[in-house]
């Protein structure tokens, strides 16, 4: 096995490095929005303050895994582009380092990077989101308690309602006033001596009402509906949390190896999309990455961060497909990855084919190769 070289150590270090950099960026992105979605419900009494920072560390680990092969991406169209750009490639393809060699600093890289991505995505992640559930469906539970203040009026439903409770024995409300604009633009007033907040098996939480009155009318006229009710309920929730992804996502990789539903099929070959996407970007990235002097600094990115775009939601629709049984196991996400190895060997060829001719017959060519 031949030893890795200085240039291949070289370039091993400055994608790896950019690589870092990208991720850790990207990351840092998407959790601040993820955080502001937590700080947004937890000011709306919807999640409890002190599980926020743990979310969002459980969630990291889903984050990263699909973020690996973009910041991959990334690295690579920065760190040749830029190397292209200052000649460094014009001299060591002189010295018989051509695109081949370029290759296999690359996936010396790839290889080990891969490997690390099938570890979280295929044993890591499962348990993490399990995890997750756990502590988002605590959350939503001790924040009934501190949703409501005794004394203060509270917005819930986007606005819709406002909510007002005179007293707060544990978990029982009193004194309950709520206004309600309706859809049609009347405005309802519910009030009740007791009551208590009730999540449902759907995960929607509603405040339940005993003995009270509701009035309902238009503002400025005398003609309001009254009327007195036992037992009523005023939903509070947004929307429920998705159900039917919680099965999915925390299935050990196992049993989805061994189930026939499209479901866990669909989900199993997700979770092998990420690793398999960093060693396909290793092959049409490098070829991609190659500029000319005068060339734009970014014109290549865009370029690289588009086509990667389309794999993206090429994979959605294969995962959409295979979900409902449109297209089975055997054909899955793989014909995804086809087309992108078809373009990574087009690019190759025609780099070789489109500079050499028949010179792609010759050995010698693809030692070194054109910078």
């Amino acid at each position: 096995m031949p030893s890795i070289s200085i240039i291949d150590r070289y370039l091993i270090r400055e994608i790896g490095l950019t690589f870092l950099a990208t991720v850790l960026v990207l990351l840092a992105m998407v959790l601040s929005h993820r955080l502001a979605g937590y700080l947004s419900k937890a000011a709306s009494g919807l999640l409890a303050r002190d599980s926020i920072f743990l979310l969002i560390g459980l969630q990291a680990s889903h984050f990263l895994v699909v973020l690996i092969p973009l910041g991959f991406l990334l690295s690579i169209m920065l760190t040749l582009g830029r190397l292209y750009r200052d000649h460094e490639m014009t001299a060591l393809a002189a010295c018989g380092y051509g695109p081949l060699s370029v290759y296999r600093a690359v996936l010396l890289l790839a290889a080990p990077l891969a490997s690390f991505t099938a570890v979280l995505s295929l044993m890591v992640v499962p348990l993490t989101m399990d995890w997750q559930f756990e502590v988002l469906a605590r959350a939503r539970k001790e924040a009934e308690a501190s949703m409501f203040t005794p004394g203060t009026f509270r917005e819930v439903l986007n606005g819709r309602h406002v909510v007002y409770i005179g007293a707060l024995d544990e978990r029982e409300l009193r004194h309950v006033f709520i206004q309600t604009r309706e859809p049609d633009g009347d405005i309802s007033i519910t009030t009740g001596e007791r009551g208590h907040q009730e999540t449902g098996e759907d995960g929607i939480r509603h405040i339940v009402l005993d003995h009270g009155y509701r009035y309902r009318g238009t503002p400025g006229r005398g003609d309001y509906e009254v009327l007195r009710f036992e037992r009523g309920t005023v939903r509070v929730d947004t929307a429920p949390p998705r159900q039917e992804w919680r099965n999915r996502e925390t299935i050990a990789t196992s049993q989805l190896w061994s189930s026939k539903e499209p479901d866990h099929i669909a989900e199993f070959q997700m979770r092998l999309n990420s690793p398999v996407q960093v060693l396909v970007i290793a092959l049409w990235a490098p070829l991609l990455a190659r500029s000319k002097p005068r060339e734009g600094r970014y014109g290549r990115i865009v370029a690289g961060v588009l086509i990667y775009a389309i794999n993206f939601n090429l994979v959605g629709v294969g995962e959409s497909w295979l979900s409902h049984g449109i297209i089975g196991a055997g054909l899955g996400l793989w014909w995804v990855h086809g087309v992108f190895l078809l373009l990574g060997l087009g690019l190759l060829l025609h780099h070789y084919v489109g500079s050499r001719g028949l010179g792609l017959l010759n050995p010698a060519h693809w030692r070194a190769g054109r910078a």
